[in-house]
């Protein structure tokens, strides 16, 4: 796989990783800590954690009561938004550099 398109994709999940992270409600570090999370990673203080690793894991099976204890921690709709948004940016970012690395090194081997 071409550098140029590596760095490109490293690029463009950095400018995710900063939209998601900038200016918001719902307190940068919880963002942050949403989109960063993972199976090894710091937990998030609850409901928070719930909501992130439910979204991580399998988002289909998230639960209005989830939604709502995150709205009442964080007091908006809109910051419970920003979370929801952070969790899944995180996910995809995630499953996005895994399928990068599985085709570099499939590059890699074919080389």
């Amino acid at each position: 796989m071409s550098r140029d398109i590596i760095r490109t994709h490293e690029q463009h999940a950095q400018r995710v990783r900063d939209a998601v992270t900038g200016s918001g409600i719902l307190d940068e570090r919880v963002r942050r800590g949403a989109v960063e999370a993972g199976p090894d990673g710091d937990p998030l203080a609850e409901p928070y954690g719930a909501l992130v690793r439910q979204i991580r894991e399998d988002s289909s099976r998230v639960t209005d009561a989830q939604v709502r204890a995150v709205r009442d921690a964080a007091g908006s709709e809109k910051a419970a938004f920003e979370l929801v948004f952070a969790a899944a940016a995180g996910a995809g970012l995630r499953r996005w550099d895994a399928a990068l690395r599985a085709m570099t090194e499939a590059g890699d081997a074919a080389d």
